[in-house]
């Protein structure tokens, strides 16, 4: 096992973390270490190291010790290393004679949680372990005492008792890590190239078009205050705010009918609950404009206030403000490395991952920032649909540059029957390829139409929602569900004939729903032994001295899937006793008087939903590594920023590396189609 120095900083600065980011926190000149700690993994290994920032110098044994490990080819550890890496970049190296440290020598131990499928806090991941040592809670308070200036008096407090105190905090921090280092699988060498891949990314940062932000948040304040002033007298003062949830439902829900009611329920960790959420709202108002149903108009408009006011969320633009860099309007440290279980990327603090789809052309865009920046007002009533529109095309490229971008086609459809390795999918992928090699003018159908005409239905709406809501298990719930995206309401007699012939026409994906299911079982039943579904394959293993095992999905390429305390439950049912296969659900917090951290039923379904996100997860990160200039990445799209005269180039490159299979995907037909954009759109 690799030997990790673990270290933690505790730090204080007149700058808000929450409200800036760490990047900009770490580098803000108002920024200081109180204190620092220090620890091997090794069990073996008691040496531990506890340094204050008012001693100046690091210590010359402690600046040997950290010498000695970077020269034996060692790696620093920390958990959120981005933070720990700039503050010893920024502040250690300089004010206190700290050694420097390869950006490739830091190791990221939240990363190592997260690969492991367990919470990325190491508070959460200690307790949902039961490590030996766990984090520390005295510290929230000694924070609030110690790293943040007295609001009165701007003053820092400087009590050496407490400020030992927090030192003490500091080195349970580094023990607390110490025991997750050691109660669950390392990264793996490729793990950790991915990992700094994306942090080289979130050291480019991308830019912000800051006027545009700027006038686009002022717009938004004033909008805001519209639809809550329009609530209120909706409500008649039970709502002020299109955010107040259980006030909302309260007042709706009973002036919903029964049947529009019946409409928002979901289903819930086991309990029926009402939701208002996008597609509900996005469901009821469809068919209320069909005249499918009748909903009076205090509560419609109520309704469509709420969408109004929830429109992918325009308060992004005020982060983007706070969040750029004063200097060069780079937003930094915005996207998560294997922040889901399935090894996705996820993105935070600005959550670029979720802008919406559709935005303004670049000419639109540019016509609507000349407008805001001077002063004219948005038409009355589209401004918050208009503004969030305006999120992708905010982010542009340095003057000189372009963004060239570029995402596969259809790549989670394409790679699932690569993944059954079963004859009768390889009728799919051999109609991939087919289109893929077509002419422009002369393309058959394609896979949305494919899977439209498997379904019975000539409607490529239809197809996109069947190969969306089909290919993982779901049957006529998920279509309904899904189908409320994209404003598509069938019957239910329609839809139970949809799923009957897409399951027919595509048998190979029960097969391997089934298969999935089978080998995790059997895999839990006899731990160390391999199980083959398709392409991919479980196991059962054991970390180190833990008793509670890890469900292992080994992934063409050695990639994996963590299920941790994996185990086979007997369950009652409505269909009798059952066994169900469960796993540490790791984003859950438990409630204050469970017993036990909770789970979730790992079905034949959701392996194969699994199963093909980190699979395309995996070939994403692999096409990452293979180009430079990288700024973004969102689900199957990879985004750099080059010379504008280096454009054309780029785009061919990157088109021949996402287009290339790796060896351990021989035979998926992949396709992307690279544009170079001077505003980031769609």
């Amino acid at each position: 096992m690799t030997n990790l120095l673990i270290i933690d900083f505790e730090t204080r600065s007149r700058v808000e973390l929450k409200t800036a980011g760490g990047d900009k926190y770490c580098q803000d000149a108002s920024t200081e270490i109180l204190c620092m700690a220090a620890c091997f993994s090794d069990p073996d290994d008691t040496n531990e190291w506890l340094w204050y920032g008012y001693e100046n110098e690091i210590p010359s044994g402690l600046a040997a010790v950290i010498r000695g490990h970077l020269e034996g080819g060692g790696l620093i550890a920390a958990h959120n290393a981005r933070f720990d890496q700039q503050i010893w970049e920024y502040i250690a190296v300089d004010d206190h004679l700290f050694p420097p440290v390869p950006v490739d020598s830091w190791y990221c131990t939240s990363a190592q949680a997260r690969v492991n499928a367990l919470p990325a806090n190491l508070d959460d991941a200690t307790r949902a372990l039961n490590a030996k040592h766990r984090k520390s809670h005295t510290g929230a308070a000694l924070i609030r005492k110690l790293c943040i200036p007295n609001k009165l008096t701007g003053q820092f407090n400087e009590n050496r008792n407490e400020l030992h105190e927090l030192g003490a905090y500091c080195l349970d921090d580094v023990r607390a890590t110490k025991s997750l280092v050691n109660a669950c699988r390392l990264l793996s060498p490729n793990e950790h190239a991915d990992w700094l891949a994306n942090e080289r990314i979130n050291d480019r940062g991308i830019r912000i078009d800051r006027p545009l932000a700027e006038q686009a948040s002022a717009h938004a304040a004033v909008e805001t205050n519209a639809i809550g002033r329009e609530l209120s007298d909706l409500t008649g003062g039970a709502v002020t705010k299109h955010t107040q949830n259980a006030r909302i439902k309260d007042w709706l829900l009973p002036r919903l009918p029964e049947s529009a009611r019946e409409l928002t329920v979901i289903h819930k960790d086991g309990v029926r609950k009402n939701s208002l959420a996008k597609d509900i709202r996005a469901n009821l108002l469809g068919r209320a404009d069909s005249g499918e149903l009748v909903i009076a108009d205090d509560a419609y408009n109520v309704i469509a206030a709420l969408d109004d006011g929830n429109k992918s969320s325009v308060s992004k633009f005020k982060r983007m403000v706070e969040r750029a860099d004063e200097e060069d309007d780079r937003v930094r440290g915005a996207f998560m490395y294997a922040g889901a279980a399935t090894l996705r990327y996820t993105s935070r603090g600005l959550q670029l991952h979720n802008f919406r789809r559709d935005c303004w052309k670049v000419e639109e865009a540019e016509q609507l920032r000349s407008m805001m920046v001077a002063g004219q007002k948005l038409d009355e009533g589209t401004v918050m649909d208009t503004l969030s529109k305006l999120l992708r095309p905010a982010l542009v490229p340095a003057p000189g540059n372009v963004f060239v971008v570029n995402d596969w086609s259809g790549i989670e459809s394409r790679a699932l029957p690569w993944l059954a390795d079963d004859p009768r999918a390889q009728v799919r992928l051999d109609a991939f390829a087919a289109y893929d090699a077509a002419p422009a003018d002369d393309k058959p159908l394609d896979a949305y139409e494919e899977a439209a005409r498997d379904a019975g239905t000539e409607l490529r709406q239809v197809g996109k929602v069947v190969l969306l809501s089909l290919g993982y298990g779901g049957a006529v719930g998920a279509f309904n569900s899904m189908a409320k995206n994209y404003s598509v309401f069938l019957p239910e007699h329609e839809v139970k004939t949809i799923v009957a012939r897409w399951r027919h026409a595509n048998a190979w994906a029960e097969t391997f729903w089934n298969a999935l299911e089978k080998a995790a079982m059997l895999a839990v039943r006899n731990p160390g032994t391999e199980f083959k579904a398709g392409r991919v394959s479980y196991i059962f293993t054991y970390a180190y001295d833990r008793i509670d095992g890890t469900l292992m999905c080994r992934l063409p390429g050695d990639h994996y899937i963590s299920y941790p305390q994996a185990r086979i439950d007997v369950v009652e049912t409505e269909y009798g006793t059952q066994r169900q296969l469960t796993a540490l659900k790791a984003n859950w917090k438990p409630k204050a008087d469970d017993t036990e951290w909770p789970r979730y039923k790992l079905w034949r379904g959701l392996l194969a939903e699994n199963v093909d996100q980190a699979f395309c997860a995996a070939l994403l990160r692999h096409s990452i590594r293979q180009v430079d200039d990288a700024v973004l990445h969102c689900h199957d799209e990879i985004g750099l920023e080059v010379p504008e005269e280096k454009a054309q180039a780029v785009a061919n490159h990157l088109q021949m590396v996402m287009e290339t299979p790796p060896e351990w995907a021989q035979g998926l037909p992949l396709a992307a189609e690279p544009n170079i954009m001077k505003r980031y759109g769609k």
